[in-house]
């Protein structure tokens, strides 16, 4: 007898359909009305389905269904949730940039690892935000990342699990006759079949890519199935798919962008489906193809350490790719050379996008400057800071913000916070804050997390089987009075997850001072193939069962996104020591200082940007040393003078009415200079001016037939490279030698006889 499977959806009333609108676009779980719409139907199984608006809908009891349907007061706020969702959700026509990324941190949404993943979240619901004509492009990946369990000895754990697919808030992506879209992808002599599904993001639309198709062969049907497989064979495997499938499957929806953003490396194959496009449909030159794509591309670079970013060997790239390129016309040597970088033995994918794409980033400033340092091989012409390389500073997205403190922002602002044309009126809206008002709102934000994370370990305890009176003592845990510092992000050696260690006795004296007592609280994932990372998250669980302090220094198992919320609203301070400078940016710092938390950290990433002696601190002890042990030491002494020195003094010396004022003086400079500064919007207001309006114009005239822009371009590259080696400087001669003195601002003349072997001076 066979079975199968069925999903049976439930019937709603007619007045209440409205909400599936709601659950089936992200923007539900941005906005807090929408949120709060929810969570009055049923907060306990909103909170049980973990915040899933499509699973909620479906597992809501038919008698509730009816009830709402007659409640007007419901209904009437209903209108006004939805009234909104129209107005701020009306779809992009014909998006012109397409992003790619590997992940996408989206909520619900199990397709993200980490920090790269909810950045491209958030540029896709700044975008909708700001209107941005923009669409994103990724892998739908069934089972995700893993999810983290800890054992009761410190050991990290892998599980998976298959999502739901008709529990998600996404759909069918339709083909240009409303058919659901499949896309077929030639490879390796065979082809992958590819199902594309759609997730509806505010005003934009992200694609997904699923080869889970019982058409494919086992070798391809789990392709995607797991984000970062390490298996390397299915890993270049799924970055084909993502960029040159993710190229097919917008031409069969009918998208046609006329810009292409890559967040890291990953989609780089995007660049191969772009030159068979230009060449073989509408027939231009391999020099054509070249300028075009490079003069619409846009990269982000984000891994600060070569040894990070994503490469293959030679012959892997060759399995998959030759007949394609050679299909294309294009020699496969002069491709693989395109990825070579350090040898001729490695394909690294971010050396390919470098060498097409004009417009290129890092993530900060510093990171900006390791990235021309580390890729300088590619540009053998250029010094060092003429690399073309820039700083684009990442941002965060207003959904950070804590419901409390956006409530109160929208009550005096009318709009976001980070909206440039209320920015004058914000900072003065942070200034005249009652210090009372600050803080109480903080206090609630830190009762909501302590509460929660009791819950967390409670479920986590009794899973492990712990004693009933070990169970009484987890629901005290956390006193929401004491100093909480957070350390939450990837376990990963550089990021020195364990420096607060150093001197085990010294930093139990500060968790255990009766009179300021500190509390710690760690979160993160290690990469599974990460032995070291693992390591150090035993090393949090032994020092605490060893040194008595498993009530002040806690690891919470299974980091996601509503850990990290609860911890950047409710902490007191965000801790952060990296080896520097391997932070390409930090963009937890980000969001914990938006909340008023104060950043404890390494002038690394973005805090050096930031900093300004008034909004955190800066370990910096270790600048001044070269041995790395030295930095440690130092720096691990440093933190601990921190804690017990000025950060308790500012946190416990409190008013008559038991309020630290000087310590909400910083808070408030940390809201107004992370806010201001670190915003989406600004983020996305420097890609828009220096990157997508340069490109779009570019498009325009360079992808019109018979364009005399393109014609130069090509023509004056072709003249250079013939004439280059030849060029040379003579009797070069300077005012320098004549002059007595020279100051500042002086203007000096400089002489020089160029052979340019017949290249018009102009050029």
């Amino acid at each position: 007898m066979a079975f199968k499977s069925i999903f049976v959806y439930p019937n709603y009333p007619k007045r209440l359909e409205r909400l599936f609108d709601l659950a089936y676009n992200l923007w539900s779980l941005w906005d807090y009305g929408a949120l709060g719409l929810f969570e009055r139907i049923d907060a306990q199984l909103f909170r049980n389905v973990g915040g899933n608006p499509v699973e909620f809908l479906y597992a809501l009891p038919r008698d509730r269904r009816t009830e709402l349907a007659e409640d007007p007061g419901f209904l009437a706020e209903l209108d006004k949730v939805y009234s909104k969702y129209r107005r701020e959700t009306l779809p992009v026509e014909s998006p012109s940039i397409a992003y790619f990324s590997m992940e996408f941190g989206l909520h619900v949404l199990p397709i993200y690892a980490g920090g790269l993943g909810m950045l491209a979240g958030d540029i896709m619901k700044g975008s909708s935000d700001m209107g941005l004509p923009m669409i994103g492009v990724g892998l739908y990946y069934r089972y995700g990342y893993f999810k983290q369990r800890i054992t009761l000895d410190g050991n990290q754990e892998e599980t998976y699990t298959e999502a739901d697919i008709p529990y998600l808030p996404m759909r069918e992506q339709k083909d240009v006759n409303d058919r659901a879209l499949y896309i077929d992808l030639p490879i390796d002599g065979s082809t992958i079949r590819l199902k594309v599904w759609n997730v509806r993001i505010g005003r934009l639309t992200l694609l997904l890519l699923d080869a889970n198709l019982p058409e494919n062969t086992p070798q391809y049907r789990d392709v995607t199935d797991y984000l970062y497989v390490a298996d390397r064979e299915k890993r270049i495997l799924q970055e084909i798919i993502l960029g040159r499938g993710g190229f097919i499957a917008l031409r069969a929806a009918g998208i046609t962008p006329k810009v292409y953003h890559l967040n890291e490396g990953h989609s780089a194959f995007l660049i191969i489906e772009r030159l068979g496009r230009l060449i073989q449909t509408d027939g231009r030159s391999l020099e054509e193809a070249t300028a075009i794509i490079r003069n619409t591309t846009v990269f982000t670079t984000h891994t600060p350490v070569q040894a990070g970013n994503e490469s293959f060997p030679v012959e892997m790239v060759r399995r998959y790719l030759k007949d394609t390129v050679e299909g294309i016309g294009i020699s496969f040597d002069d491709f693989l050379s395109w990825g070579f970088h350090a040898d001729t033995e490695t394909f690294w994918l971010p050396a390919f996008a470098l060498r097409f794409c004009r417009y290129v980033n890092g993530v900060s400033a510093i990171h900006a400057g390791v990235s021309r340092s580390m890729w300088k091989g590619i540009y053998p012409a250029q010094k060092l800071a003429d690399v073309p390389i820039r700083p684009i500073t990442n941002g965060v997205h207003c959904s950070w913000f804590s419901p409390e403190l956006m409530d109160l922002f929208f009550d005096q602002l009318g709009e976001c916070p980070m909206n440039p044309g209320v920015r004058k009126e914000f900072e003065k809206t942070i200034t005249r804050l009652p210090d009372t008002e600050l803080w109480d709102i903080h206090m609630k934000c830190k009762r909501r997390m302590v509460s929660y994370l009791r819950q967390r370990f409670i479920e986590y305890w009794t899973a492990k089987g712990r004693s009933a009176s070990f169970m009484e003592k987890a629901k005290d845990l956390l006193n929401t009075n004491f100093l909480t510092v957070a350390f939450a992000r990837r376990f990963a050696s550089y990021k020195r997850p364990t420096l607060i260690f150093n001197d085990p006795e010294r930093f139990v004296r500060i968790l255990k001072n009766p009179h300021r007592p500190v509390q710690v609280i760690f979160a993160g994932k290690a990469h599974p193939a990460d032995t070291g990372g693992k390591e150090m998250i035993k090393a949090v669980m032994d020092f605490a069962r060893e040194y008595d302090v498993e009530d002040r220094l806690l690891f919470v198992e299974g980091y996601d996104r509503k850990i990290a919320e609860n911890l950047v609203q409710g902490v007191d301070v965000w801790l952060n020591n990296p080896i520097k400078p391997n932070e390409a940016s930090g963009t937890s710092g980000m969001k914990a200082g938006i909340n008023g938390v104060l950043n404890l950290s390494v002038l690394d990433g973005w805090w050096p940007e930031c900093y300004n002696e008034r909004n955190g601190w800066a370990i910096s002890a270790g600048d001044y040393y070269d041995h790395q042990d030295a930095r440690d030491r130092a720096e691990a002494s440093q933190i601990y003078d921190l804690l017990e020195g000025e950060i308790s003094d500012l946190y416990y010396r409190r008013s008559e009415n038991d309020v630290p004022n000087e310590w909400i003086e910083m808070m408030k400079e940390s809201i107004r200079t992370v806010t201001t500064g670190f915003g989406e919007n600004r983020m996305l207001g420097e890609y828009r001016t220096n990157f997508y309006l340069p490109a779009l114009e570019a498009s325009d005239e360079l992808c019109v037939g018979g364009s005399p822009k393109l014609d130069r371009m090509v023509s004056m590259v072709k003249m250079m490279q013939e004439h280059w080696d030849l060029i040379r400087f003579d009797a070069v001669e300077t005012e320098i030698d004549s002059r007595e003195r020279i100051s500042t601002g002086d203007t000096l003349s400089a002489y020089c006889i160029a052979s340019i072997d017949g290249i018009d001076p102009q050029d």
